[in-house]
């Protein structure tokens, strides 16, 4: 499976240490978020996050075959 990201040239351990490292930040924002009250916002940034996690397993699965 050939996954394609705006990382293309780059290493794909890049890739996912990116995406894992702005997956964090979305976690650490969705809190920031819901101890404000903005729940709204929080569900998108959460989702965000999820979908970086799920982006950075597509590339090691793309990398580890």
């Amino acid at each position: 499976m050939n996954v394609a990201t705006s990382f293309d040239r780059r290493h794909p351990r890049g890739v996912i240490l990116t995406r894992g490292l702005v997956a964090v930040w979305l976690v650490v924002l969705t809190g920031i978020l819901l101890a404000y009250g903005y729940w709204g916002v929080a569900l998108f940034t959460f989702a965000a996050a999820v979908v970086h996690v799920v982006w950075a397993y597509r590339v090691y699965q793309a990398m580890a075959r």
